[in-house]
């Protein structure tokens, strides 16, 4: 029988459900266990001060590994993008003046304008430029110095040049996409080109896995009040607080 009097035991408990990535609430927790809120805080910052999570309202979320190097990841993409940019492409009118942020994602989108697009694809990202150029569109590059992570141009600026834009509609993929925190990126420079991307655009959408939805980077992006829309290919249970702060969700 488990001693759940000895901390070490609760914290191993409360790590084994990390390990899977699942968020701990601490109310769930404190019936489960038969333990008081105040025990389950107490363990929770021991697992924050041992850098297993990151303390929100309510619980914790597991902190996100680091993300691999871009040249990585435009190698070898996540699969599961492709259904994702193929439901966000049909979002665009024809004629729109569209930001697109940097990552995969947004490759994959640029990848699938449609033959004969007659609107404007601004992106900070070069290889999504390139990408839209290839479908014969017309294109705007953003340009400042490159942030390595996100391979797009980031600093005062580009975000000085996207607040010259008046755009229909943005795309931003996600580091994270957290119900209270809103959508993150783990970098201040990029958050901030995204933020001013979403300033300057009608409508923002946010095109993101369902691996995202229980992530939390270190700077938030914009609160989920600020989100038009959101693609993504997550489970109905992850996707009611969305929907309830007026989210528009497309689920593929």
């Amino acid at each position: 029988m488990l001693d759940l009097n000895n901390p070490q035991t609760r914290q191993n408990i409360l790590q084994e459900r990390l390990d899977l990535g699942a968020p701990l609430v601490a109310a769930t927790l404190a019936e489960e266990l038969g333990i008081s809120i105040d025990t389950v805080r107490r363990d929770l910052i021991a697992l924050e001060q041992r850098g297993l999570v990151r303390r929100v309202r309510g619980g914790a979320i597991p902190v996100p590994q680091s993300s691999p190097p871009y040249a990585v990841r435009a190698a070898a993409p996540d699969p599961g993008i492709e259904p994702l940019a193929d439901k966000a492409v049909l979002l665009i009118p024809g004629d729109a003046t569209v930001f697109l942020d940097a990552g995969t994602t947004m490759n994959a989108i640029a990848a699938r304008l449609p033959e004969g697009f007659g609107g404007l694809i601004v992106t900070p990202a070069p290889s999504v430029a390139l990408a839209a150029l290839t479908r014969g569109a017309r294109v705007q590059m953003i340009g400042g110095a490159l942030c390595p992570e996100a391979a797009m141009a980031t600093g005062g600026d580009a975000e000085r040049a996207v607040g010259e834009i008046a755009a229909d509609l943005c795309f931003l993929g996600a580091c994270g996409l957290w119900p209270e925190f809103g959508l993150s990126a783990e970098s201040a420079a990029e958050a901030g080109v995204k933020r001013s991307m979403a300033l300057a655009a009608a409508r923002t959408v946010v095109v993101a896995t369902s691996g995202k939805l229980e992530r939390l980077g270190s700077h938030r992006v914009l609160a989920l009040g600020e989100i038009d829309g959101l693609v993504t290919d997550g489970a109905p249970t992850l996707l009611k607080a969305f929907q309830d702060a007026g989210v528009e969700v497309i689920r593929v």
